[in-house]
């Protein structure tokens, strides 16, 4: 492909398939599964805690793969991956509708959806971004992850009207046929390193030495932030990384985030239906806050390659707290509370690009599969612990009020870590023989 007479970076080939991959991932499983909690409930007389068990049973099955799925991603590339996931998630899908008993759908739900959308389709898009992209690395992670407007404007909005004029099944059937198609017309396009294919990461921007001070903008340039750290030269195995304190602290901020996280997922629709709103507005604040993710990504995806990361996740994360409390207090009595919620969601939601480059700038992109794979496993064990929890307390309070305000504090108490983890330098890499990435 060429564009005024230069090729075009194959790099953003494999942005724009992630794109699309991630699209499906959300509609499918990270925020889609809050359109179906209601009716499935209704229908089968299932608790919102057997319901949302479930989902994170399948969220906790693909963390079990995660490092598996780095691992072997790190050695084959992405398009095993790919095949798996779009047989896996797809058939899930397209048979859930067809069970009358819980243990069927659990079934199903865990390992087939479980499988395809986040054991293995979930780890190939940020990955293979990181092997194709060092110095714009945040810039790229964060035009893929703007997929939540493609999902937020698109996917969930057709989605609920499927739902509700069709019936749960056949928005079951429209996912899993979307999965299967997605994930397959994705393997001829994504590719591995890109030395594989005589080129280097970045493209030309290799070959060119421009710094982040050569390309600040004058409005930019008055941030008070630190400027970026440059990236790491050095290639950390697993082992290596979870010898620094940097790993484990990175890991227990974006746990207590993903711990409000959980619980938004799979319950914002309910929250807001006991509120006293319509299911109808619950999708719209969805989708609003997924389209707000839209610029916010952009924009810290290019911070991102300007100023040091932490202190914007941290500034992100924050912002993520501050919307889960207008969620919170919000009431159809008063309404402009809750459209606080998505404006500053969208804003919490922006850090996840920043978190891959985070990754990729500390411990290099030769493991960068297995070691960011298993950091996900832990940090989104949080979701499935937010997830019941709020489920739990739904069935015994009859009310999300009390843990969600829980939620929030773990927003806040993430941001402030974040803003204080400290840089790993290359001397603290171990020597010794370096063969499969574990060692």
């Amino acid at each position: 492909m060429r564009m005024s007479g230069r090729p075009v970076f194959y790099g953003w080939v494999v942005v724009a398939v992630a794109w699309m991959l991630s699209v499906i991932n959300l509609a499918g499983f990270t925020w889609g599964f809050t359109i179906f909690v209601q009716p499935l409930a209704a229908e089968f007389g299932w608790s919102h805690t057997s319901i949302t068990f479930a989902w994170a049973a399948s969220l906790g099955w693909a963390l079990l793969l995660g490092p598996w799925s780095g691992l072997m991603f790190d050695r084959y590339g992405p398009r095993p991956l790919l095949a798996v996931g779009g047989v896996t998630g797809g058939l899930g899908w397209l048979l859930i509708p067809y069970v009358s008993q819980y243990w069927v759908f659990f079934a199903l739900f865990v390992f087939g959806v479980g499988t395809g959308l986040n054991g293995t389709l979930g780890t190939v898009g940020g990955s293979t971004i990181a092997q194709w992209f060092t110095k714009r690395r945040a810039l790229a992670m964060g035009l893929s992850l703007t997929s939540s407007g493609g999902a937020g404007i698109v996917l969930l909005p057709v989605l609920n009207m499927v739902v509700d004029s069709h019936g749960w099944r056949m928005g079951a059937i429209v996912i899993g046929l979307l999965t299967a198609v997605c994930a397959f017309a994705a393997i001829p396009l994504m590719r591995h390193r890109p030395e594989n294919y005589g080129q280097v990461p970045d493209g030309e921007m290799t070959t060119v030495s421009v710094t982040p001070s050569d390309r600040r903008p004058t409005l930019l340039s008055r941030l008070p932030l630190p400027h970026r750290t440059a990236p790491t030269t050095v290639d950390f195995t697993l082992s290596e990384a979870l010898r620094t304190a940097a790993f484990w602290l990175f890991t227990a901020a974006i746990w207590l985030r993903n711990l409000g996280l959980g619980m938004s997922q799979v319950h914002l629709t309910p929250f807001l239906t006991g509120q006293g709103y319509s299911s109808g507005f619950a999708a719209m604040i969805l989708s609003a806050s997924l389209i707000v993710v839209v610029p916010v990504r952009i924009s810290v995806g290019w911070l991102g390659v300007l100023y040091e990361q932490k202190w914007l996740l941290s500034l992100c994360t924050g912002a993520g707290g501050i919307a889960f409390l207008a969620l919170i207090f919000s009431t159809p009595s008063v309404p402009g509370i809750v459209w606080v919620y998505p404006i500053l969601w969208g804003v919490g939601l922006g850090s996840l690009p920043l978190q891959a480059a985070w990754m990729g700038d500390t411990f290099g992109r030769r493991h960068y599969g297995v070691i960011s794979s298993t950091a996900n496993s832990l940090t989104l064990s949080a979701r499935i612990v937010g997830a019941l929890l709020a489920a739990a307390a739904f069935d015994i309070l009859g009310s999300y009020r009390v843990i969600f305000l829980v939620g929030a504090v773990g927003f806040f108490v993430g941001a402030i870590t974040l803003a204080f983890l400290p840089l790993v330098s290359a001397r603290q890499r171990a020597r010794g023989p370096d063969r499969v990435g574990l060692a």
